[in-house]
């Protein structure tokens, strides 16, 4: 397990926790991203907006938010 921040470009990940309030968990989940759901980080340079593909589109989390994400490596 590892935090979306920590995570390569292009890698296959699969959303499993969130490290975070009720406001984090409620943001994530109007924008498509639920427990077990898959993504893709297309940018993310360690620092400022980490650019993920969710569901086909690609949607850019802020530092703060995307280093509350858990996720792990799809097998």
């Amino acid at each position: 397990m590892l935090r979306l921040t920590q995570a390569r470009t292009n890698i296959n990940l699969i959303f499993t926790s969130l490290a975070g309030g009720r406001s984090a968990m409620q943001r994530l989940t109007d924008m498509g991203l639920i427990s077990g759901e898959r993504l893709r980080i297309l940018h993310n340079s360690g620092y400022g907006p980490v650019t993920v593909l969710i569901k086909g589109a690609k949607v850019a989390l802020g530092y703060g938010l995307a280093s509350k994400i858990i996720v792990k490596e799809e097998e």
